[in-house]
């Protein structure tokens, strides 16, 4: 008898966001002194954030809020193309408070945003294309041959560049890149499974953890030659500032939010009050709630056949406030992280941030 059991010879170590700790470096400078900003295909990010195409998290209202303090939206697909089209528009026309030095604006002027599509859903893509400033496959396992040929597709029909993703490996990013073409990515978007309210690694085993997919990506671009052409997307399971400064740490250039921006007054998910606290809806992509319309059954690895396995969960997150105040104290943590490491701007930090993992004991005792 065969025995396969050698994969777990030589296993790879897994860490959670929890179990790091970034080491203080030689800070000569103040927050105040520190950049924030990334350039991202021709737009000029003044945070490092993106919005999930999650229909409990970025509508058009969610990403307007979101680009006048210089972040990127990206609006769901859990809806007809029309509607994602309107989304879009809206977005587009509305009007950039004079004197916003902090927006994100397209070519024109308007506020930037972008649109998540299936790879399988060339008319979505098309009719996306020229309405927003950057397409976003939206999958759970993007190493599929299906989806990397629909990719493939929709490059050469738009004729732009796009990001794809979500990956978890060194293979699966190499392989995708080789397929794709390095000139035809916008950005690799990283971590699989990892999503606070995702359950695709519960119910099948299969994920990789943000941290994991970042440094997969990281491995893979280097090897490739493209680490300063191709950015990253750390994306999954970020809930705390210091998740995006682990994430931006491990090679990350930026990182999409989920959790964080559905608490959010300006989330289209439902606000509720229990026992006098305000909260908002917020469900997985592949919950039985998100999958009623039937628009994301490809997310999961469902191509027409109709499989009923829930991947997602529904959960009340507490409402924060307006997207203004959340990123405001999101950045501000991120700045104060970026000067305890001595990074002046978020390319710095992969340079100079040391990362170690805490042991048991220390997680025992509290250190945090």
């Amino acid at each position: 008898m065969e025995i396969i059991g050698h994969r777990l010879d030589t296993p790879q170590r897994l860490y959670a966001f929890g179990e790091l700790m970034l080491l203080p470096g030689y800070a000569t400078l103040s927050p105040r002194e520190i950049d924030t900003s990334i350039s991202f295909e021709g737009l000029n990010l003044k945070v490092p954030f993106i919005s999930a195409p999650m229909d409990t998290v970025t509508e058009a209202d969610l990403a307007i809020a979101l680009g006048l303090e210089g972040g990127l939206g990206v609006v769901h697909r859990n809806c007809s193309v029309d509607e994602a089209v309107a989304m879009a528009e809206k977005v587009k026309k509305a009007q950039i408070p004079e004197g916003n030095a902090t927006a994100l604006k397209d070519k024109n002027g308007h506020i930037a945003v972008g649109a998540g599509t299936s790879p399988l859903d060339i008319d979505r893509a098309v009719a996306l294309a020229e309405k927003v400033d950057l397409l976003f496959t939206d999958v759970a396992s993007f190493h599929n041959a299906k989806l990397i040929e629909g990719t493939k597709k929709i490059v050469k029909m738009t004729g732009k560049k796009i990001v794809i993703g979500n990956l978890g490996t060194k293979e699966g990013v190499i392989h995708s890149v080789k397929e794709i073409g390095k000139e035809n990515i916008a950005a690799v978007k990283m971590g699989m499974g990892g999503g606070s309210i995702c359950i695709t690694t519960d119910v099948s085993g299969v994920g990789s953890p943000v941290t994991f997919g970042v440094e997969q990506a990281a491995l893979a671009l280097k090897e490739l030659g493209l680490l300063d052409e191709i950015p990253i997307i750390a994306d999954g399971g970020i809930r705390y500032s210091r998740d995006i400064a682990f994430s931006l740490s491990l090679g990350a250039s930026m990182v999409m939010l989920g959790n964080l921006f559905a608490r959010c007054e300006e989330s289209p998910g439902e606000t509720i009050t229990k026992d006098g606290n305000r909260y908002k809806v917020y469900w997985g992509m592949g919950s039985a709630e998100a999958r009623k319309k039937r628009l994301v059954a490809d997310r999961y690895q469902d191509f027409g056949r109709g499989k009923q396995v829930d991947e997602g969960i529904k959960m009340h997150v507490p409402l924060e406030g307006r997207v203004d105040e959340v990123v405001e104290r999101l950045s501000s943590e991120l700045k104060v992280t970026m000067g305890y490491i001595g990074a002046r701007s978020v390319k710095e930090m992969k340079n100079v941030a040391r990362i170690v993992v805490k042991t048991a004991t220390q997680e025992k005792v509290g250190i945090q």
